[in-house]
């Protein structure tokens, strides 16, 4: 398997589920993790160790970078590195899982979303999460994509409540014994009105009926990169078995790799490379009752 490049590496994680056709607040701080990522490969470099005013200074170019990258350069951006890793095979254009969404497939609108190449992201993955979890020396690429990970609310998806927690202490740590990570994990370009406001202030009123939304209690800034869909089908006189199999058949449909996973005493839906639980429901449009089910993004 094809080694990957730093900002390769990030965007396997930072774009996997992410709309292509359009703009959204997620693929945003993404983009911008990826125009960060560029400018620290490069100061990095092969032996992955460098001096520490050179890696400041890259740090400092990165966040700037971030920070100021304009609209059309983020398209620009975004293009450029899903071409490269669809060339290689490593990530694939695909219907958005919002796209199997009762108010979307009835419109009829078009929804696309990059999909990462399975065993690409768990490499990726299982690679960070090993690195960080277990005793031993951080490298600096670990800590360069924790960082990135962090401040574009990818971390979420990497890691649980209590993992988060294991690896603030040991970049703390780090940090304390490395002047290059203290610099690192001290510098931001997320933004606040990214993280939060924009949760917030359009969806607060869905923050509570969800028991599993762990978003108030995570310790590193929080962007929802996940969308919650409603899919609508008759449920009268089914069990759960049967209704959880309507649903991987819809999502099946669609375009999706579905399976079950079991997580202690319940059920999940593995779709492509996110975990979902679902919840019977039922919406209400125009006053007329629709049965189906829920299906709510898992945040370990």
């Amino acid at each position: 398997m094809k080694d990957l490049v730093l900002s390769q590496q990030y965007a396997v994680i930072a774009l996997d589920g992410q709309e292509s056709l359009h703009p959204s607040i997620a693929k945003s701080a993404a983009v911008r993790g990826i125009a960060a990522a560029k400018i620290l490969e490069e100061v990095i470099g092969t032996d992955k160790e460098c001096e520490t005013p050179a890696f400041v200074s890259g740090v400092n170019k990165a966040v700037e970078a971030a920070k100021s990258l304009k609209k059309k350069e983020k398209k620009q951006l975004e293009n450029e590195m899903a071409s490269m890793l669809e060339a290689d095979g490593m990530m694939e254009e695909v219907p958005d899982i919002l796209g199997c969404d009762m108010d979307y497939y009835t419109a009829g609108v078009e929804l696309k979303a990059y999909r990462s190449e399975e065993q690409t992201y768990l490499r990726v993955r299982e690679g960070i999460r090993a690195e960080i979890l277990e005793d031993g020396p951080v490298t600096a690429e670990c800590a360069v994509l924790l960082w990135l990970f962090r401040e574009s609310g990818c971390i979420h998806d990497l890691f649980s409540v209590s993992e988060q927690e294991k690896v603030q202490a040991r970049m703390t740590e780090a940090a304390s014994e490395n002047e290059n990570f203290r610099v690192l994990w001290q510098a931001e370009f997320h933004s606040s009105v990214e993280s939060f406001a924009g949760r917030f202030l359009r969806a607060k009123h869905n923050l509570f009926k969800n028991p599993y939304l762990e978003g108030v209690n995570l310790i590193f800034p929080y962007l929802e990169r996940r969308k919650s869909i409603f899919i609508d089908f008759v449920i009268f006189g089914t069990n759960v078995k049967e209704r959880r199999i309507a649903v991987m058949e819809h999502l099946t449909k669609m375009g999706h790799y579905v399976e079950e996973v079991k997580s202690g005493s319940e059920t999940l839906l593995k779709v492509d490379n996110a975990y979902y639980r679902i919840f019977p429901m039922t919406k209400r449009v125009y006053k007329v009752p629709i049965q189906g089910a829920n299906l709510v993004p898992v945040y370990w």
